[in-house]
């Protein structure tokens, strides 16, 4: 539409016309002048409202939303992102000074109505990780959950059919100071040592001892940590 206006405008031969013509090619291809110190004031107000605005909500809907959600008062609780997605029949305690970034989710399995998940202190979980309690799940304290993180409290599904319907639920413990790196899977309930780091893009199918890297898939110690 715009380009049609312009070849209309531009083929009238008077001075309004050609006045139309600068306006409509300035519409569309036209750009202020490099007014950069201006508009880095611009962008830097941008920010802090954003930020304001995104505090504000965490303060007054999101954390409140989610404290009520659990078992105690969580001192220290922070969250980015939103509010984490909670389903089906999950009790949830978290201890002091955690963070959880809103894009994760958590999930009762509907078989079992007493999931239990329990998070310690100054724990991180971060974006798109979902965290599924077959019975319940137990992470420590200073635990650190990178994105894309899949963790599964229960075996899932058998191959045959007699067996889909019935997934074998467990126990699943994450000890102190664990780092699960970008994209790991825990795909049945499993502990985990104390100390241990999780490579990232790992499959867990069994125990993890104390203080090792752990990787690959299925996932194997490759090598024991300094202490």
């Amino acid at each position: 539409m715009i380009n049609t206006l312009r070849r209309n405008i531009k083929k009238q031969d008077s001075v309004v016309s050609q006045l139309l013509y600068r306006i409509v090619k300035f519409a569309k291809y036209g750009q202020l002048p490099p007014l950069t110190i201006l508009y880095k004031l611009v962008y830097l107000c941008y920010k802090l409202m954003g930020i304001a605005f995104h505090r504000c909500i965490n303060l007054f809907i999101y954390l409140p939303m989610l404290q009520s959600q659990l078992t105690q008062y969580a001192k220290g609780l922070q969250l980015e992102n939103g509010m984490p997605l909670i389903a089906g029949p999950v009790s949830i305690s978290i201890g002091n000074n955690a963070c959880l970034n809103g894009a994760m989710s958590i999930h009762g399995h509907p078989d079992n109505e007493q999931c239990q998940l329990v998070i310690g202190d100054d724990c991180y979980i971060g974006w798109q990780t979902g965290i599924t309690v077959g019975t319940k799940v137990i992470i420590g304290n200073n635990v650190m959950i990178a994105g894309r993180t899949m963790i599964s409290g229960h075996s899932g599904h058998g191959v045959s059919i007699d067996e889909r319907d019935n997934p074998k639920m467990a126990d699943l413990v994450i000890e102190d100071n664990v780092w699960l790196c970008t994209n790991c899977h825990i795909v049945r309930p499993v502990h985990i040592g104390k100390g241990s780091v999780i490579a990232a893009g790992c499959i867990v199918t069994k125990d993890v001892p104390e203080n090792v890297l752990f990787g690959g898939n299925p996932g194997k110690v490759i090598r024991y940590l300094n202490t």
